[in-house]
């Protein structure tokens, strides 16, 4: 670690370097001790930006101020342009993730539909990878239960194939069968023909729904004319699909407008950005995002992060962006974009009309979203606060670990530990434990849980790091004095607890006397949740691994006894043992079975 002398040399040493950056537009990198990126900015003119940072620190904002102590040095790239900066600073935080960068994370991956235009007969489905530059993707769609029922109907409409590789088949699908794929691995339809079916269904998602509907009543008339009506009725049948997805969308404006919607509510730690695709009138998508800030950026700024972010990779932007607050730089973005997708990009706040009606609507939406998320958070942390006060701890337990035992009669012994992180499950933290032998006592089990969860974040297994701020035990008073003994022994100096099922009653090492809170205290219900959390993992594998165990069995081992023999066995007599106890006789009378195969099993268990 540098002292403050060696600090403040460093620091006039780069304020020197500071004379040799040049007044030329680009990125500067700011780095740790450790030489590890921590910020990540782009300039006009990069000479007097970085300058700004190194001013008085009585004139930085105290954020600023935070991250400037810990520069140790700084590194710089000069572009040829503003937007080549932009984009270089975009593709620099996506490869660094700087801590005091702001950070873009949706609320969850949302699923797409992806139209795999890089191959000669495109294929359709559902996904949450990354995008690439090739393939059309349309959404994100928020429910996947709703995208699945609507991927049904449109493939109803557009039957376009969905298997991963087709080439070399001999025959079709189902899916052809039923009308749900043209069937391209047969030869049965022409790329030509293919494409053409491939482009109506781009045209669909992009909001031309009412020219497919006429060009489709008008099929239905002339197959009428001709007496087709078979064919005129699967028309009919086809309208009536497009009628149902149209019926989904919400929001319809009186002109066929195409843009996107883009609300900011700015908040203290994070602020939540909505934004909604609008698509000849419609309103297409919705998605939802939080805008970590770790510095000090005002909205235009965090503006012109997001659109700057969303957009990289240059997938379905419109003519058009509404936003409630302008971006920072907004001609520099339209320059960006315009590059990106080869017609002009115009981004604007609206006044009046229909625009200026929809951005309320959004607005009051962001609002409602952001007072739910932080009411949630509030509760949280008030239950921590009071769970820290109940249990007399120094701090707030922001990580707590709960655990429990499961086992069937001392059989398939395990055990679970489940995670809760700042008063919400963290389940990719997660890590459950076989006994390394069955046992029908859970003290020893819990000290055999706890010796090896400790054991293995001593040795630095990143699996178990960090360690918690608290540990909570099901159990009494025995089971949280038998895991202190352990935790003492490895010198784990971590708070401590218990929760007993039958009067929820909280134990402390040591304390003969629990706790009683009322059954509606909020640190209660957070010890409650944990507990049956622990107690619903413990189980789940513990059903799982004994379920494994009766898929296999000695049986397998009996040549001529397959799966269906087995099964039959175990049905008609119950268990392995009471197979060893039949004669031949009995094993040949069985459904499936013969003498020669009962001699087998008869022969094997002899031996």
């Amino acid at each position: 670690m540098e002292t403050e002398r060696e600090k403040e040399d460093n620091l006039i040493l780069l304020k020197s370097r500071l004379k040799e950056v040049p007044l030329k537009p680009g990125v500067y990198i700011y780095k740790d001790e450790t030489g590890r990126v921590i910020y990540v900015g782009k300039a006009k003119r990069l000479r007097d930006r970085m300058r700004s940072y190194f001013q008085s620190p009585d004139n930085l904002h105290p954020k600023v101020k935070a991250m400037m102590r810990k520069v140790a040095d700084f590194d710089f790239i000069v572009t040829g342009s503003e937007v080549e900066a932009l984009i270089l600073e975009n593709n620099l935080i996506k490869e660094y993730k700087p801590k005091y960068n702001i950070n873009l994370r949706d609320d969850k991956t949302y699923p797409y539909l992806k139209l795999t235009l890089g191959e000669e007969f495109p294929r359709l489905y559902i996904t949450r990878e990354e995008k690439d530059r090739i393939s059309r993707y349309f959404g994100p769609y928020p429910d996947v239960g709703s995208l699945r029922e609507t991927l049904r109907v449109l493939r109803q409409i557009f039957p376009l194939r969905s298997c991963r590789g087709f080439k070399g088949v001999k025959r079709p699908c189902l899916n052809r069968d039923i009308g749900k794929c043209l069937a391209p691995c047969t030869g049965e339809v022409s790329a030509e023909e293919y494409g053409k079916v491939v482009q109506e269904f781009i045209r669909f998602m992009e909001g031309e729904d009412e020219e497919i509907i006429k060009r489709k009543e008008e099929e239905m008339k002339e197959a009428a004319l001709n007496l087709e009506f078979e064919k005129a009725a699967a028309i009919r049948d086809t309208i009536a699909n497009i009628r149902k997805i149209q019926d989904k969308q919400q929001v319809s404006l009186r002109m066929e407008h195409n843009f996107d919607l883009i609300v900011l509510q700015a908040g203290g730690k994070e602020s939540l950005v909505l934004l909604f695709r609008i698509r000849k009138g419609k309103v297409v998508g919705k998605d939802s995002f939080w805008l970590l800030r770790p510095l000090y950026e005002d909205e235009a700024g965090e503006m012109q992060f997001f659109i700057s972010s969303y957009y990289e990779k240059g997938q379905d932007i419109p003519p058009e962006i509404i936003v409630n607050i302008l971006p920072s730089e907004p001609e520099l973005l339209e320059a960006g974009l315009k590059e990106k997708t080869g017609h002009k990009v115009k981004i604007k706040v609206p006044v009046r009309g229909d625009k200026k009606n929809l951005l309320d609507m959004a607005l009051e939406n962001a609002r409602l979203l952001y007072r739910e998320r932080y009411d949630e958070e509030n509760k949280k942390e008030k239950a921590l606060i009071r769970l820290s006060r109940v249990l007399n701890m120094e701090t707030v337990p922001l990580r707590i670990e709960g655990y429990d035992i499961s086992h069937l009669a001392g059989t398939d012994t395990v055990a679970s530990m489940v995670v809760f992180t700042e008063g919400g499950p963290d389940k990719k933290s997660y890590r459950r434990f076989k006994m390394e032998e069955d046992q029908n006592d859970d003290f020893a089990s819990l000290v055999q849980t706890l010796r090896r969860r400790f054991e293995a974040s001593r040795n630095g297994n990143p699996a178990f790091l960090p360690e918690p701020d608290l540990i909570l035990i099901d159990g009494g008073l025995g089971q949280v004095n038998a895991v202190k003994e352990v935790l003492e022994e490895m010198d784990v100096d971590i708070p401590l607890c218990s929760l007993a099922k039958k009067r929820e009653e909280i134990y402390l090492p040591g304390m003969s006397t629990p706790i009683v809170l009322p059954r509606g205290d909020e640190a209660l219900r957070l010890l409650q949740r944990i507990r049956d959390e622990a107690h619903r993992f413990a189980i789940t594998y513990n059903r799982n691994r004994r379920v494994k165990k009766m898929k296999t069995s000695v049986l397998d081992d009996i040549e001529g006894v397959g799966e269906k023999r087995k099964q039959v066995l175990l049905k008609n007599f119950g268990s392995v043992e009471m197979i060893k106890k039949a004669s031949v006789e009995e094993l040949a009378s069985l459904p499936g079975m013969n003498r020669k195969i009962a001699q087998k099993i008869k022969d094997y268990f002899s031996e």
